[in-house]
């Protein structure tokens, strides 16, 4: 696909003035883009995700386990490529490295509200597009549900490594709390995104009042 999308693009600029070569381009880099996350994110999320489900059902079969796991992580790398093109063509590349900057500017906070971002010296200085990409989403879907759903006054998102090298992303609220549910509220979508990232998430409520929403990945998958 290289390949091709180099000669598409020294084909158009042979043709035209630079304006509209430029706007030419740029389209054609958000058309492969949406390709990119139609006609093979999405069908590679849902592989690993039957992979995953693969896995959990053979149980204490360690050889087709092993096998499987070496499976999902294959389609989990070939994932992150692809998720990385995808940040390139839409020139997003400050995900790459500025999570947290990310974090500060795209979670919207309505009026009158609080939002405040913790971040422990142990993470990383940089975080690659694929797992930023994947954290932010997370935690833009955990505040969106305590502002809506929970009536939050102030939410906390802390970035922190545990000692077990595990990063952790907290998205704590002050609402009215969540029941358990695997289903509601997009839990599924951030779950999915956890197990992309081969990483695990827990949304409870607090015995203070509101909802935790905990993430823990690798840290060598973030990095």
């Amino acid at each position: 696909m290289g390949l091709g999308f180099s000669q598409a693009v020294g084909d158009l600029s042979s043709h035209a003035g630079a304006p509209a070569d430029l706007s030419t381009v740029e389209e054609l880099q958000r058309h492969f883009a949406r390709e990119l996350h139609d006609q093979v994110a999405q069908p590679l999320i849902g592989l690993m995700l039957e992979i995953r489900s693969l896995r959990v059902e053979a149980g204490g079969d360690r050889d087709i386990s092993a096998e499987l796991t070496v499976l999902e992580e294959s389609a989990r790398q070939v994932l992150r490529q692809a998720r990385e093109m995808m940040v390139d063509l839409r020139e997003r590349n400050d995900l790459r490295i500025n999570l947290i900057q990310a974090l500060k500017n795209e979670i919207p906070v309505p009026s009158g509200h609080d939002l405040k971002l913790q971040v422990s010296t142990r993470w990383p200085r940089r975080v690659n597009g694929w797992a930023a990409y994947n954290l932010l989403r997370i935690a833009q879907q955990a505040a969106a549900n305590g502002w809506r759903h929970g009536r939050a006054h102030r939410i906390d998102v802390i970035l922190d490594v545990d000692a077990n090298d595990q990063a952790v992303v907290v998205v704590l609220d002050d609402g009215a709390g969540i029941d358990d549910s695997p289903y509601g509220f997009g839990i599924m979508g951030m779950r999915e995104r956890a197990v992309i990232l081969g990483g695990t998430l827990g949304v409870r409520s607090r015995d203070a009042g509101g909802t935790r929403v905990e993430i823990h990945v690798p840290l060598d998958r973030i990095r």
